[in-house]
């Protein structure tokens, strides 16, 4: 079990990103409503898989623009990539509202981000707990305290790994409610 101590290149990559740095929140959904609305595409109210041929459109979709998200980040065009972000969150705010899952989309949101943050370790204890669950597993791995959680990350790639608290996002609940 060790702990590692501040890196340079991994700390390259680590994003400081807090609620001071006044990140937007875009209105995706009610805008591309909007669009649906006024285009005549489909907003089901309820939680529905569409029709095969629907789903496939939402995928090709999908997979149009990030294809065009590939392309820009190769050509390292930050306009494309800008574009092709705001154009996969359309259509991904399409397809959650074909989907029935407008009304639920924020819960739905909110249980996975509550999941996610689960990964982080609340004490020093957890997050050696933690290390000791994956290294008797095989997988090197350290912890490194950030604010008030401890993060334990996989050796090599820096991959995050879940805390032995973790506790997975409850879709279902809310999907049936």
């Amino acid at each position: 079990m060790k702990k590692a101590g501040k890196s340079g290149l991994f700390h390259l990559f680590q994003a400081k990103i807090t609620p001071a740095h006044s990140m937007q929140d875009p209105k995706s959904l009610t805008s591309v409503a909007l669009f649906h609305e006024t285009f005549k595409h489909p907003v089901l109210p309820k939680p529905t898989i569409p029709s095969e041929t629907r789903c496939n459109l939402r995928i090709s979709l999908l997979a149009e623009e990030l294809k065009e998200l590939e392309e820009a980040i190769d050509n390292k065009d930050l306009v494309e990539i800008a574009d092709a972000l705001c154009d996969l969150q359309y259509v991904l705010s399409g397809a959650i509202l074909e989907f029935g899952l407008g009304e639920k989309f924020k819960a739905l949101f909110d249980e996975v981000q509550r999941s996610n943050m689960s990964k982080a370790c609340s004490t020093e204890e957890e997050a050696m707990a933690t290390v000791k669950h994956y290294e008797d597993k095989g997988t090197p791995c350290f912890y490194e305290k950030e604010g008030d959680l401890y993060l334990v990350f996989r050796e090599g790639d820096h991959k995050t790994l879940k805390s032995v608290g973790y506790s997975p996002a409850d879709l279902k609940g809310i999907l049936e409610n």
